[in-house]
């Protein structure tokens, strides 16, 4: 590849290069900036969904189903009911106009809205008597408990407390303890100003909900430090006497309001046995069936804290205090804040990102000895990711910005540096080369330098790229921007670097006191301080100067050793990664944010499930033991995910079914023995009670079965009575769905709970179903397990499948659907990270047969990859990392890292002169490559190391990945390729193809085409010629002069080049000598 003309540009106009660059990356970082929004990240988990998927599209659709039905949605579920609120509102609307066009005229509708008016407040007063908000609990118990401000509730903060030794909490020393410790929470700043008032007393704070309050509650102490032994053992007896009733669902939240309960009175008193129960106490206490268990473990304390944004500061402030006394200590926390404390420490700990940009600053210092150019370098880095920002905001339009790619700003780092060290070398050793001028040195320089720059990036971004493939939003706004970032990363270091050197080179006689490391003023200092590491430290530079001959000699004299070994490790690998213990997939939904010690973090991943409360919680929300799976079937509309696949919030519109049709005798009587087939089915979970609205075809047909004439107001009820036959005519199913599907809304609320399934009705004055949902309970409880739920969806889906191929053509577009979000994501992850794999795997292969043209050399490099992958994967997994979001990215990642050492050492091999002895083609190659690759494995791991101390467990994790990614892929790059080479690496051209023999190749088959076709001699002459010139003109052999960074005297040696590539797809690099 010839980039003399970008050489030439760059001779004659460096300033201008350096000025347009500077003015479109200076633009690049303002416009994102002024005319976009900030990214958020409140939402960690933003995106962190599949997208255009089967499963994706159905689950999208569905939630666009649920929000159509709303009041304000385009559907209805009952139809009669707005019909008759659409009517109201015309009529009212239309004595408004006529109260304000005639004065004279007035109409009171005041009866009407005010008992519209009354029924509503009196509604509103219901729901507050059943359903209250944590900030009215004072104002309505506090006259009945007198206490506490309320019950304790999820919302309220609260905290795990337990003993260091694991002794029983429930003695007089521990309970004293945690007696401590509340007034030490209490007494914290800032939470008088968060705390929940009385109402009697306003400027008191609310006591927190505790085990040892309570007993101070029903023994009528004043504080929980005036408790003595003998309550103690009382409240233990009570608990192990009532704890029956708990668990046997006798004892309720409000059995001392309402006075219902069939338990004993000491039980109800206060609701104290219910709350310490299910609130304080953990599921290891008087378990069911097991009253005798009473040693207590953990404990839970609610303070009168809201759970919100709010408590931020206040859990800053405990961070400073003492929560340790007497063996007992919070190791817990639950505040509402995970996430918001997430968005701030992901800019707080960003300085671990600096540090370590600091880090390859100063290597860069040190190698290039200019602090000019490493200014420059650390420039173009910055503008690069500005760059990036802009075209991923503004060009490509994409909203959504996910915190992970604020990972790709930390591998960039490591790319640039990577990148002046290659050019920086090449050049230098150019220099060296005093006979050439200076155009003919930046040529050369440019040879060696920027095709291996350009391969570089291109093989690392398009691993990124590979993992475009992902259905998961964030993997894939992740790639975008990564490989944004590294293309233009690379295009600046193309021509800013370059014109920054040669800036720096035509003004270092100059000035060199400003350019230059060894500045004027420090050259005194820097001449001692270099006497002085030379003597102090004259082995380890002795070390350093020799360390491509030792490594070489190593790596060749072991070379079967490093073999052997290397590959035992690889094989052992390969088992722990595919068989035991294997890459797990994620066993919960919720992405861990901190490390595992964070009291946050140690709540949801190990005391959230010891307590009673929390697993209750979960219960209502889908996620528990004993939650049966819906089986949800949905037809009159399309499952089309029609919405922005990169943006989380764009789910896109409904896209209706234009064959549906409900009313069709062929759909009802499909329909019914539809339903009748389900609850024949091994997945169907029977029911007991009403099932009124599940399949709404055998409600209606039973509600057809009434007289047609009612015997008390002699109403005629026609045609929606007896005399109809099912399946019904259209227009008479059309005209009675309406009039069931309203009186089974005014079904009381014991037999029917309204829910998404049933008939949902068109907006119109005539309503008509749009859409129809058959839904029931399976026998499949939730989990994790990804084995389960896929047993669950792959049998109920095979089931549906088969009987809509009877189904009729208006009814042939069902689906179905379940809570399968997590299982989609999980079945998304073991795939997509395999087919990544594969995609980067083979464009790895293709660069390096573009590199090299040999399918050997090529084989043992993509050998040494897998086997680098496999060995990095097993650390991996020994860690306990499973493949999540994040982990899958890494994975995809590390080919692209790992594929630039092994490109260059099989390249270098090709380079040798010597091609006719793989033992000194090896050694040409490691003691050409042993010291770059070797300084861009240190920086790059440095620059993760310092992301290891933060408390993000985002960047702990890229840390350790660039960490075991850069340290095994140098070491199987240089000691089992190396080895491999030395062993049974290509002598005299074996497996070479050449680019000259390719083209003359393809041109002698297209002129023997013409030949064939052509009916004149002179045709035939002319092709002879053609043919001749072909071959006199790639039969000579290019003499290129290299330097041997091997030789002593760095004598040039000449050889025959194989391919244009081999000029200049790797740096020939000089010794990397300090001193």
């Amino acid at each position: 590849m010839n980039f003399h003309w970008l050489a030439h540009i760059l001779i004659h106009h460096p300033l201008v290069i350096l000025f347009g660059v500077l003015v479109f990356s200076v633009t690049c970082l303002i416009i994102p900036f002024t005319l976009k929004s900030l990214p958020d990240f409140s939402d960690p988990q933003m995106g962190f969904e599949t997208r255009g998927t089967v499963l994706s599209s159905r689950l999208t659709t569905w939630k666009n189903l649920e929000k159509s039905t709303k009041f304000s949605g385009p559907f209805a579920v009952n139809p009669k009911e707005f019909l008759e609120q659409k009517d109201y509102s015309t009529r009212n609307n239309f004595k408004q106009a006529l109260n304000e066009s005639s004065p004279n005229i007035f109409i009171n509708v005041y009866n009407e809205t005010s008992r519209k008016s009354e029924k509503n407040n009196w509604l509103t007063l219901q729901n507050l008597i059943k359903h209250k908000s944590p900030g009215q609990h004072n104002t309505h118990r506090i006259a009945k408990e007198g206490y506490f401000c309320g019950q304790p509730d999820h919302d309220y903060a609260h905290a795990v407390l337990k003993s260091d030794m694991d002794a029983d909490l429930f003695t007089m020393e521990s309970l004293s303890a945690l007696c401590r410790l509340e007034y030490e929470l209490v007494q914290a700043q800032y939470y008088k100003e968060l705390c929940l008032h009385p109402f009697k007393r306003p400027k008191k704070c609310c006591k927190p909900w505790s085990l040892s309050n309570y007993i101070a509650q029903l023994h009528n102490r004043t504080s929980c430090l005036a408790i003595v032994e003998e309550d103690i053992q009382n409240m233990k007896n009570l608990l192990q006497s009532c704890s029956q009733y708990y668990h046997n669902l006798q004892l309720a939240p409000d059995c001392y309001e309402r006075g219902h309960c069939k338990v004993p009175v000491d039980c109800v008193k206060n609701n104290a046995v219910f709350n310490i129960l299910n609130f304080l106490t953990s599921t290891s206490f008087l378990p069911p069936n097991e009253i005798m268990k009473t040693e207590l473990k953990e404990t839970m304390i609610f303070l009168p804290i809201a759970s919100s944004t709010a408590a931020l500061e206040y859990y800053k402030d405990l961070k400073d205090v003492n929560l340790k006394f007497h063996g007992i200590s919070l190791v817990a926390i639950e505040f509402g804040i995970k996430s918001a404390l997430f968005d701030r420490c992901l800019i707080e700990d960003a300085w671990f990102m600096t540090a370590g940009g600091v880090f390859v600053f100063l290597c860069i210092w040190f190698y290039t000895r200019s602090l000019f150019i490493t200014f420059m370098t650390v420039i173009a880095i910055l503008f690069s990711l500005g760059i990036s920002y802009f075209v991923y905001t503004l060009v490509f339009e994409l909203r959504f910005f996910p915190f992970m790619n604020l990972l790709a700003t930390i591998v960039t780092i490591g790319i640039g540096a990577d990148d002046v060290f290659i050019f920086c070398k090449a050049w230098h050793n150019s220099k060296k080369q005093k006979e050439n001028s200076v155009i003919q040195m930046v040529n050369d320089a440019f040879d060696h330098a920027l095709v291996s720059m350009l391969i570089t990036s291109v093989t690392t971004a398009a691993a990124f790229l590979a993992s475009y493939i992902s259905s998961i939003t964030a993997i894939r706004c992740f790639s975008v921007f990564a490989t944004t970032t590294i293309i233009v990363n690379c295009i600046l270091m193309m021509s800013w670097l370059p014109a920054s050197i040669l800036i720096a080179e035509r003004f270092q006689t100059k000035c060199a006191t400003i350019f230059t490391f060894r500045s004027s003023p420090l050259i005194t200092y820097w001449k001692c301080l270099e006497q002085f590491w030379r003597y102090q430290f004259s082995f380890f530079i002795s070390l350093w100067n020799n360390k491509d001959q030792l490594v070489a000699d190593i790596v060749i004299k072991f070379r079967l050793f490093w073999l052997i070994f290397l590959s035992a490790v690889a094989i052992c690998s390969a088992v722990m990664v595919l068989y035991y213990p294997k890459l797990q997939l994620p066993n919960t939904p919720d992405f861990q944010l901190f490390e595992s010690s964070h009291p946050f973090e140690k709540y949801d991943l190990i005391y959230k499930n010891h307590f009673w409360f929390e697993r209750s919680e979960k219960s209502g929300n889908g996620n528990p033991a004993n939650y049966k799976l819906p089986l949800r079937f949905v037809w009159g509309v399309l499952p089309v995910d029609n919405g922005n696949y990169l943006d989380p919030q764009s789910l896109g519109k409904l896209q209706l079914d234009s064959n549906f049709n409900m009313s069709q005798k062929e759909s009802q009587s499909w329909l019914l023995n539809f339903c009748r087939a389900i609850r024949k089915q091994p997945f169907y979970q029977t029911t007991l009670g009403a099932l009124l609205p599940n399949c709404f075809i055998e409600s209606f047909m039973s509600w057809m079965q009434r007289r047609c004439v009612d015997p008390i107001d002699n109403m005629d009820r026609r045609p929606c009575c007896e005399k109809e036959h099912f399946p019904y005519n259209s227009t008479v199913f059309d005209q009675c769905i309406v009039y069931a599907m309203s009186d089974l809304y005014e079904t009381p609320s014991e037999y029917f709970i309204p829910g998404m399934a049933g008939p949902k009705f068109s907006k119109d004055q005539f309503p008509t179903i749009k859409a129809v949902v058959v839904e029931y309970d399976s026998n499949y409880s939730y989990s994790m397990s990804y084995e389960h739920m896929h047993t669950f969806f792959t049998q109920v889906e095979e089931w549906m499948n088969e009987q809509l191929r009877s189904a009729p053509t208006s009814m042939k577009r069902g689906w179905f659907v379940s809570d399968l979000e997590f299982y989609d994501l999980q079945h998304v992850l073991s795939q997509g990270t395999i087919a990544a794999i594969g995609i980067s795997m083979g464009l790895a292969l293709v660069v390096l047969l573009v590199a090299t043209l040999n399918i050997l050399t090529s084989f043992y490099a993509i050998l040494t990859i897998t086997c680098s992958i496999f060995v990095i994967m097993a650390i991996l997994v020994s860690l306990g990392w499973k493949l999540n979001v994040l982990e899958s990215i890494a994975v995809s990642t590390a080919i692209g890292l790992a594929v630039d050492f092994s490109l260059h050492y099989t390249v270098h091999y090709r380079l040798c002169p010597t091609s006719d002895n793989r033992v000194k083609s090896t050694r040409y190659a490691l003691a050409n490559m042993v010291g770059p690759s070797l300084m861009a494995a240190t920086t790059t791991s440095a620059a993760g190391a310092f992301m290891m101390p933060s408390i993000i467990l985002p960047y702990i994790q890229i840390g350790i990945f660039l960490i075991t990614v850069m340290s095994v892929s140098w070491l199987y790059a240089t000691f089992y390729l190396g080895s491999l080479l030395a062993v049974a690496g290509p002598e005299n051209q074996f497996g070479q193809f050449h680019y000259s023999k390719l083209l003359c190749y393809f041109g002698s088959k297209k002129a023997t085409r013409e030949r064939r076709t052509s009916l004149t001699l002179c045709d035939t002459h002319e092709l002879d010629s053609l043919t001749s010139k072909c071959g006199h003109a790639y039969s000579a052999n290019r003499t290129l002069r290299r330097s041997l960074s091997g030789d002593k005297n760095n004598v040039f040696q000449y050889f025959h080049d194989q391919s244009p590539s081999a000029t200049s797809v790797i740096t020939i690099m000089a010794d990397d000598n300090v001193m």
